[in-house]
Order: C-alpha cells, then structure tokens, then sequence
C-alpha cells in the first residue's frame, strides 16, 4: 500500500482582504484537489462544471464549487470520470475476492465491514479491536472487556505483542459499537486483518495506490520457486504482509524476512500478523514504515525481492523532482518502474527479483526506460502471462522473475496458460523501445524474422495521425438523425475492412466547442485511413469523402511517395498483419508507435497494382479475403505450414 497526502496552501493575506467575498482557488490547486489534470480543469470550466472568478486578470475558482465537485466526484455521481487516473478519487468499497475462495468468509468479512462503515467507525480503531480479537482466538491474549481496554488491564502473553498493542490503543477513543469488534466472529484464514483492511479501502483509494490485494496461489508460487530456507529476503512495499508471511513458510528464522510501506496502518497489521506467526519468539519485526523510494534503508544484498508494487501511482511535482535524481535512467515516473529498479538494486549478486506487474511493462513505449535497465542488468528468468487476475482492474497482469546477472544469450521461459516456450533475450535487446514480445515462440520468431528480413520501409515520420473528435458532451452535439447543417461522423464500431457501416451519428462540425478535435485539414484529407482505436484487431476503412470521426476512431494518412494507400489497407487488414500485431504487442488498444513499427514491403509496382485491384473488389462488396490473404502471404514466400500456422492462430 502506498499512499501521498498534498496538502492545499493558501494565500492569508488575501482571505484577509477578502474576508466578505467568496473564498476561491487557483487553477493548479484545484486539479490537486480534484486528482486530476490542470488541462482537465480548463476543459471543465469550457463546458461549464466550474464557475470562473477573474482577479488581476488571472483566472480563479470558488473553493465551494471545486468542494461540490470534489464530492460529486467522490461519490462517483460525476459522469466525466471514466479513465483509471480519475477513478483515483471514486469512494467506494469492495471486498477483494482474491483473498478467498470461500464464499462464507467473504460473506462474513462482508458484513464486518459494512457495520464498521455504518457506526462510522475510523478505520485504525476497528483494526485495533480486531486485532484484539485475533490476538484471543490465538491464544496470545487473556479474554477481556471493554473497560480492560479503557483502564489499560490487557494481559498478553507475548512482550512484543503488548509493546505493539499498547502503542496502537494509546490514541484510540473507545465506544461501547467496538464491543462487537472485539469478539466477532472471524475466518479462519492468514491475513485477516489484512483482507479487512483491504476491503475497507476505497476503490480510488486502491486506483491512486496501485494497492490489490495478490491471489495466494501467485504468492505461493513465488515462494515455492525461489525461496530457501536460508534465503534472506525483502517485501519493499509490503503492505499488510501477505509475501512476508508467505515468506515466513519456509524461512526458520524471522530476522531474515523484511519488508517496507509508507502506510503506517499497514506496517502495525504486518508487525503483529508476523509476531503471530512466530509467537514462540521474543523479537521485534525487520518491517519498517518507511517509504522505499525516498527513505534511507541500510540493508542490501537480499537474496530474493518480491513484491505486488503499486502501477500507476500520482506523485507530486516535489516527489517527481526528487525521484529524477534519485532514479537517474528513468524518466516515466511511473511508480512500478523506480520499485523495480530499487528491487534490482537491493538484490545480490545473483539474487531474483520476482514482481507482480501490469502487462503494459513489455511493450508499451513509455516504459522503454525499465525495460532497458533490466536488460542491462539482470537476465529474465521466466514471464508468467496472468491475465486480468484483480477485480476491479481490466488490465493483464504478468509476473517478471528476473537474476541479478548479465549472461549472454539467456533463453527466456515464457507461460501462457497450457503454452510453455521461450524466447532470447539478445533478440529483445535488438527489438524497438525493447520490447519484450512474450508472445512470440520460436515458430513465431522464425515467420517474423522471415518477414522482416524483405526489404521495407515503415510509417515512422512518413505519415500524418489525427485523434477522434471528442465532444465533450455527446447527447448535446450528436444526432441519430441527419438534420440541417449536420453531417456523418464515424464510430469505432461503424469501422469495417475497408468501408463502412451506415452512419448511424450526425454531428454539426464546431470544433470550437469540442473538449477535443484535429484541425481540420486532417478529417478533410484527399484519402486518409480509419480504424478502431480500441481493438485487438487492426480494422481499417478507406476514407475519400472526408468524413469525421470520434475519439474511438482514429486517423492515419501516410506520407510515403509512390506507395499506394490502399495497399496499406490491405497490408493491415490481412491475416498476416493481424497474426504481426497480436504476437508483437497483444494490445487491447491500436496505438500509434506499433503501427509504426509494422513492416510495409517494397514489392514491384506490379504487384501493387494486383493488391489494388483486390482491394477495389473488396471495397464494391466483394468478400475475397482470403484472395487478399493468399496473395500477401505468397508474395512473402511464406510455405504451407506457415501459412497454416497463422490462419491457427489469429482465428
């Protein structure tokens, strides 16, 4: 769990001239409130969410409009919150059902933790009564009341325990709602308080930390894999301490297991889930609440670091100032990447760094600078493809295993499901942005290589790229029904190879008013492509009406002197193409930067004029796909087992 707190500053010398008026805020210090962009505040005063206060010509809004909205937002009633970053700041809860398969103990933890929401009791108090509660049914604690808590008359049977326990209670207000907390039923399972503490977390608040709860089996697996008895090990952000404890199973002795988070709720449930663990022992626990990225930590050389780090985290400008100097290669401030390079760092020589991780570190751009750094330092042991394995969280999850080493042409183990293969990872050193390409196995390789080996040129700076419109408010400007002064406007699922459905939305072109819009120019192109923009599938349409399209649609117009932009169309809309894309980037979204990578093959200008003429019968109607298929493939001299090969696996 990993958690900021930015605090709003305020000008006095102003609320004191202005003791009568309206209180109001700077632009920049709303976005801060609001957990979102200052370009996203300025298009919420363009559309009329925010009122505007104009003093000495600089722009300011009222404090008690930013507070409505930051309410609204927090409720999750403000429709315009749609993205991952702003869901950040929704407030509501969920029980993590990766902690158990039982359904009864979902259930009961369930009904915990709607009594704590509905007595409103804080969240460190309940905790605090649970532990309590726990600390009995172990046997670590001598039955007790209310009033033994009040008048500090708790018997423990462990010195730590107390000293921890006493520390936590000191602070707490004691209501007679606890009562029930202090002797509830609870599952028989490791990590209870963890798993309540999880689900007490808000949805934003787990969005803004990166903070999910980890299915055990993942865990295990870590464990089982690389630790040993004798291992010494560490958890850099370890939350509640599901890896400590896991660790704990088979390490004897509990000074060898440490662990680190900058929530100090956390750290306490960690503390004493670890004394637990170990209740024979009189011993203070190696987990520190501490922040892992900006604290001083003397420990090093561990043998294996294993963590759940939190992805997509919001850092201020401060932290982001401070973690450039810190984590000098990285430049994407994406949190995932400096805890792994701090995991790197803090292994020994030959130790394993095994991480719980979005999909997105293989090939998404923005991440080149991590995914260099381990290729400069470690060898990858084994990718695990997990899947969507959090609730609440769409994105794929893989798990990296990496040796703090550097040996030369290390073969990469790769798990898909039932797949077992491997890759080279001198072949990801070669690779753009180094990409690792997981999903490509030594048959794929071969096709690939065989493929990019023809002489081609690419898109990249030889093409224009254009957004969607996006309208900012589309009951207002969209029409199913073409009125005067309307025209088309295509959709993402209006998109087919090579045309398109009927129009099925009509829009008045006024860019002006839009949240967002190309110029001009670009939706009026002589010819143009458009495709899907969310898809695992490249769709595109040939355009030469200048149509407008929507944000799900986006716009390709290639710059390259004497190459066909039909050709292209057929080239991406091909079988071939497809099996490319899904092996290369297996991405949900048709970005930019991997169209750019795709190879278009510099043939004779007869066989441009044959894939021309293939693809005019497909735009009349003509459903010759496979025509198309055959003649790319054939013009690749791609064999029959190829061949084959591909249609398998893009169908």
């Amino acid at each position: 769990m990993y958690f900021c707190t930015q605090f709003l500053g305020y000008n006095m010398k102003d609320i004191y001239q202005n003791i009568n008026a309206p209180q109001t805020v700077e632009i920049s210090k709303a976005a801060t409130m609001l957990g979102t962009s200052i370009i996203t505040i300025r298009n919420w005063i363009k559309y009329g969410y925010l009122q505007v206060s104009k003093k000495k010509n600089r722009i300011f809004l009222l404090m008690s409009e930013v507070k409505k909205l930051q309410n609204d937002i927090e409720n999750g009633t403000f429709t315009k919150l749609n993205s991952r970053a702003n869901k950040s700041k929704v407030k509501k809860f969920f029980v993590p059902i990766e902690y158990s398969q039982n359904k009864n103990h979902i259930i009961l933890i369930q009904s915990i933790v709607d009594y704590i929401k509905e007595h409103h009791i804080p969240t460190s108090t309940a905790l605090a009564l649970l532990s309590l509660n726990v600390l009995c049914r172990k046997d670590l604690l001598v039955k007790f009341t209310i009033k033994d808590i009040i008048n500090k008359r708790l018997i423990f049977k462990n010195k730590q325990i107390e000293k921890e326990m006493q520390e936590w209670l000191s602070d707490l207000k004691i209501t007679k709602e606890l009562l029930f907390l202090s002797s509830c039923r609870l599952p028989k399972q490791k990590d209870v308080l963890g798993f309540i503490y999880q689900s007490l977390m808000m949805v934003g608040e787990k969005a803004q930390a990166g903070s999910y709860y980890t299915p055990s089996n993942i865990v295990d697996d870590i464990i089982k894999t690389y630790v040993k008895p004798r291992s010494r090990v560490l958890d850099p952000c370890c939350g509640t301490g599901q890896f400590l404890l896991a660790f704990s199973h088979k390490i004897k002795n509990p000074m060898d297991i440490y662990g680190i988070d900058r929530d100090e709720l956390a750290v306490r449930i960690a503390r004493l889930n670890f004394l637990i663990t170990f209740k024979n022992l009189d011993f203070s626990p190696n987990i520190f609440h501490k922040d892992s990225l900006f604290d001083r930590f003397d420990y090093d050389d561990f043998d294996v670091v294993a963590t759940n780090p939190p992805w997509g985290f919001h850092f201020s400008l401060p932290e982001k100032q401070q973690l450039k100097q810190l984590y000098a290669p990285l430049t994407s401030s994406e949190s995932f990447s400096y805890f792994l390079k701090k995991g790197i760092d803090s292994a020994c020589e030959g130790g394993i760094i095994s991480f719980i991780l979005p999909e997105s570190i293989l090939h998404v751009r923005k991440h080149q600078d991590i995914r260099r750094y381990i290729i400069e330092n470690t060898y990858i042991q084994k990718i695990i493809y997990l899947d969507r394995v959090f609730k609440h969280v769409f994105t794929p999850i893989v798990r990296l295993d990496l040796v703090k080493k550097k040996t030369p042409n290390k073969q990469i183990n790769i798990c898909k499901g039932n797949k077992l293969y491997t890759a080279n990872q001198l072949k990801w050193e070669q690779n753009p942005d180094f990409n690792f390409d997981i999903h490509i196995n030594n048959f794929d390789s071969q096709i690939l290589d065989k493929i990019y080996a023809y002489p081609h040129t690419t898109l990249e700076k030889q093409a224009d790229w254009a957004l969607g419109i996006v309208t900012g408010n589309n009951k207002k400007y969209l029409s199913n029904e073409l009125q005067n002064g309307y025209e088309e406007i295509i959709t993402g699922k209006d998109i087919e190879k090579f045309s398109f459905k009927q129009a099925s939305c009509f829009i008045r072109f006024t860019p002006k008013k839009f949240q967002q819009s190309a110029p001009e120019t670009k939706y009026r192109a002589k010819e143009k492509l458009i495709y899907r923009f969310i898809s695992k599938y490249l769709i595109f349409a040939y355009d030469d009406k200048q149509r407008l399209c929507l944000n799900s649609a986006n716009i390709l117009i290639p710059q390259i002197p004497h190459y066909p932009i039909k050709v292209i169309a057929a080239l991406f809309n091909s079988t071939l193409y497809q099996f490319i894309f899904q092996k290369k980037y297996a991405c949900i979204k048709v970005l930019q930067s991997h169209l750019e990578q795709l190879p278009l093959p510099l043939w004779n200008d007869n066989s441009y004029r044959q894939l021309l003429i293939i693809s005019d019968h497909f735009m009349n109607g003509e459903n010759n796909a496979n025509e198309m298929d055959d003649f790319i493939m054939k013009q690749y001299g791609l064999s029959k087992e190829e061949t084959d090969y591909i249609h398998q696996e893009v169908t």
